[in-house]
């Protein structure tokens, strides 16, 4: 028996190093080829970022104590200056030994907008049954929220809403303006070609929008 003890610590030492040096050669692989994937189309890649987006207020999980922003891309699409890379959060869950904190990572793809101190989000709500006939079917299929109302009676005009309501990509992207970009998020690791289809529909969004809501924007 006091065999046993030592040989059970000294395998699972050996395990737990194994498990680091696995993920350490992943991520140096994953590192590899987001910076290749930049360089091929003449974007920029940076492995950590304190702020990729200035201070845009990004998406926040319940109780998360710490985050950090890593893969991060740069580069453009069209005339349109874009942004992406993981959102990664500590959020605390039980265990039976306590407490202990796990990461989620969410992919978060931003658009630089022509104006800046904009304060809107916009997302599909969860389909209710027996929602009230009366009530008008952009009310009834997103929620609003925001500090700037001026900026969202511009927004949110009939073409805008007529064209949420239609296009598919509404369904899974939800939308935030904050400091001078447009980003939406979707727990999930970034992958550039994905990344792109999201930048996308934020452009396509921002193409319906009249180009003089902007002017009164700080910055335009």
């Amino acid at each position: 028996m006091e065999g046993v003890l030592p040989t059970i610590a000294l395998v699972v030492v050996v395990a737990s190093v194994g498990a680091i040096t696995v993920a350490a050669h992943f991520r140096k692989d994953r590192v590899g080829e987001l910076r290749a994937w930049a360089r091929d189309n003449g974007w920029t890649y940076t492995d950590q970022h304190p702020a990729p987006l200035g201070e845009a207020a990004l998406p926040t999980e319940p109780g998360a104590s710490r985050a950090r922003h890593q893969h991060v891309l740069d580069g453009r699409r069209g005339v349109y200056r874009v942004t992406a890379f993981e959102h990664v959060q500590s959020v605390p869950a039980p265990t039976g030994q306590g407490l202990a904190h796990i990461e989620h990572t969410h992919r978060v793809v931003a658009v630089r907008t022509p104006g800046v101190g904009t304060d809107l989000e916009i997302r599909r709500r969860n389909p209710r049954a027996g929602a009230a006939e009366e009530v008008e079917p952009f009310v009834a299929a997103f929620q609003t929220t925001g500090g700037d109302s001026e900026f969202a009676r511009s927004v949110l005009n009939g073409a805008l809403t007529s064209w949420l309501l239609s296009d598919t990509r509404s369904r899974s992207l939800p939308v935030r303006f904050t400091g001078g970009y447009v980003f939406t998020w979707a727990p999930m690791r970034l992958a550039p070609d994905r990344a792109l289809m999201a930048a996308d529909y934020l452009i396509d969004l921002l193409e319906h929008i009249p180009r003089q809501t902007w002017e009164r924007c700080t910055g335009h």
